[in-house]
């Protein structure tokens, strides 16, 4: 029988057993790792974020008052550094809503019996891969590093795509060797990237924007490819909920989806302004790189194989696509992880979507404002690397 995943080869490494304390302590909460802080439906909505454009719609909604107009009172939203981090929080019960990697809630709602629920889709798109200044191609990672965000990551199944594509073989914990064109991987939180990269202590990293845009900006290096050129219109990171915020009364929750759907939508719509936004107040990043991210006019130098997808384009969704829980199920079974993939490794793929996701209020709140966000739900995946 398959082991489990533990809690920290999920999370990611030796600190995350340390993280839930700090968590915990970081938002002035005092939580116990693994004990959930009690629901208090009249209390402000937490909400936590990973300083990225995947983080747009939440802190939108916040800064709009778009929550406020629904009748929702939220506490600033407080930035985390890690993934590692944000499953721990969530683990802790210390937040309430928060965007985070879909295959890191899956791993966590499935395997680890968290009480959380993805509430529906956060973004699509908006990830590269960025090579080193003497990497000029995908090909010559071969005997390289390459920095992951998370094992349970659609950046680490899109990207072992793209190894396997060229040639190369994605390797865990040994020195990768060029001749076998072997290419080691390891996950890093977003913040490190960049000076890893400038130090030459790994050859590439996959990881959302800005830190793609910035990694041009600072001339560090450049991005190769965008993964939404291999897997078209990917989900990245969901809307997840805590156990507690799903027992407060429904019409909260209704509440929530709709100020998240206005979101989304001023996010599609006014790319400048949501950029100027969120330069310097919820994201450290310069608004040259943050918009470049949101507006990019082209995929520029980087490799493109399909150009009518769009994939260099960031865009914004509230409802999750069935058939993309279903197809990442199955391809996560055949992507490389530092740990046992566990009951994904054995549950049927239509099933799994069901078991994890509850987008019913985000569907409702879509068909009142927005309901061109609910076109292609039944699409078929397309993944050409």
């Amino acid at each position: 029988m398959t082991a489990r995943p533990t809690r920290r080869a999920l999370l990611g490494g030796g600190s995350a057993t340390l993280l839930a304390g700090a968590v915990g302590a970081g938002l002035g909460l005092g939580v116990r790792r693994g004990r959930a802080a009690p629901p208090d439906p009249s209390g402000p909505l937490r909400i936590a974020y990973l300083p990225i454009t995947d983080a747009a719609p939440l802190l939108i909604a916040h800064a709009r008052g778009y929550f406020q107009e629904a009748g929702i009172e939220v506490a600033e939203p407080v930035r985390l550094r890690s993934w590692a981090s944000m499953g721990e929080a969530l683990l802790a019960g210390s937040v309430d809503l928060v965007h985070l990697l879909f295959p890191m809630a899956l791993q966590m709602r499935l395997d680890l019996g968290a009480d959380i629920r993805v509430l529906g889709a956060n973004h699509v798109d908006g990830s590269a891969l960025t090579l080193g200044r003497d990497v000029p191609e995908t090909a010559a990672l071969a005997g390289r590093t390459l920095a992951i965000p998370a094992w349970y990551s659609i950046h680490n199944v899109i990207v072992q795509q793209m190894l396997r594509a060229e040639g190369l073989t994605p390797v865990v914990r040994r020195t990768p060797s060029a001749t076998r064109g072997e290419v080691a991987l390891v996950p890093m939180a977003p913040a490190d990237m960049i000076p890893a990269l400038d130090a030459g202590s790994i050859g590439g990293y996959t990881v959302a924007d800005p830190f793609n845009a910035m990694g041009e900006a600072k001339g560090v290096g450049t991005i190769g490819r965008f993964l939404g050129d291999v897997w078209r219109s990917h989900p990245c990171c969901v809307t997840v909920a805590s156990g507690g915020l799903l027992l407060r009364p429904a019409a909260q929750i209704d509440a929530v989806a709709e100020a998240l759907v206005r979101a989304q939508r001023t996010c599609r719509e006014d790319r400048e302004g949501v950029a100027a936004e969120l330069a310097g107040t919820y994201l450290p990043q310069p608004v040259p790189a943050i918009r470049a991210a949101l507006h990019r006019p082209d995929a520029g130098h980087a490799q493109v194989e399909h150009p009518d997808w769009h994939g260099e384009t960031i865009d914004f969704t509230p409802v999750l696509r069935p058939g993309f829980t279903a197809r990442l199920v199955e391809e996560m079974r055949g992507t490389l992880l530092d740990a046992p993939l566990g009951r994904l490794d054995r549950i049927d793929p239509t099933a799994a979507h069901g078991l994890v996701v509850d987008d019913a209020a985000l569907r409702d709140a879509a068909r009142r404002l927005d309901p061109s966000a609910l076109a292609g739900l039944d699409d078929t995946e397309e993944i050409k690397p």
